[in-house]
């Protein structure tokens, strides 16, 4: 069996690399941490200068809105691990599903929507786009501060793309001139088959990559 595509280390790792230590935190460790931090201070307080009643209404608010961060993302594991699954029918969820990964997409017409990963130190950033035989067809200069773009099929020559055609996206970015990192971009492909490797969940797209199922961060329902 071939590799398998790692999306953890091929483009979700690299995203993590660049962020700050803040936003990669566990949010049950700040739920836990805030928790004690607000028992604290009420059993500190000074008597005779009570915390104010609109402070203490603002910490409780945020106490709820962490709590319910650690609540969505306990829900969104559960759901991953049902899908995940070593039974047979917690495989064969995955077959027709939609999921972001760093293969190919066919064009339908319709723009196709991309999530791609900048390096913090670039000044500029430029979608490739390659064809099935791996040509580039096209380039498009994106946001450095973003990381969602819609691309509208229109190839470097000005004509469009061929329908049912696949096509695949990169990243550059681009300091001085110079690249400083090339990056795979993420499209949402169908899953055509889901095998076992290692007792992991393996699925299958249809231009032939692989990804584990573990490490899957964006589905959705197949666009009509």
């Amino acid at each position: 069996m071939e590799t398998v595509t790692n999306l953890s280390q091929a483009s979700a790792g690299f995203a993590r690399a660049t962020n700050t230590q803040a936003s990669a935190a566990d949010p049950s460790g700040d739920f836990e941490t805030f928790l004690s931090l607000l028992t604290a201070q009420l059993r500190n307080q000074d008597p005779l200068k009570p915390v104010e009643s609109t402070e203490f209404v603002a910490q409780l608010a945020s106490f709820s809105a962490v709590e319910q961060q650690v609540q969505s993302n306990a829900k969104l594991e559960g759901i991953l691990e049902t899908l995940a699954s070593g039974a047979t029918g917690g495989l064969s969820q995955w077959i027709g599903q939609e999921v972001r990964n760093p293969g190919s997409t066919p064009y339908e017409n319709s723009p196709l929507d991309v999530l791609y990963l900048t390096h913090t130190d670039a000044d500029r950033v430029e979608l490739v786009v390659f064809d099935e035989n791996n040509n580039i067809v096209a380039r498009q200069e994106v946001g450095k501060d973003q990381s969602n773009v819609q691309w509208s099929g229109i190839l470097a020559d000005g004509s469009r793309a061929i329908e049912g055609a696949r096509y695949r996206f990169e990243t550059n970015s681009i300091r001085e001139g110079e690249i400083i990192a090339n990056t795979p971009a993420l499209v949402f492909s169908t899953v055509q088959e889901v095998r076992k490797f290692d007792g992991q969940p393996v699925l299958y797209f249809g231009d032939g990559t692989q990804m584990f199922a573990a490490d899957v961060e964006a589905i959705r329902t197949p666009q009509t």
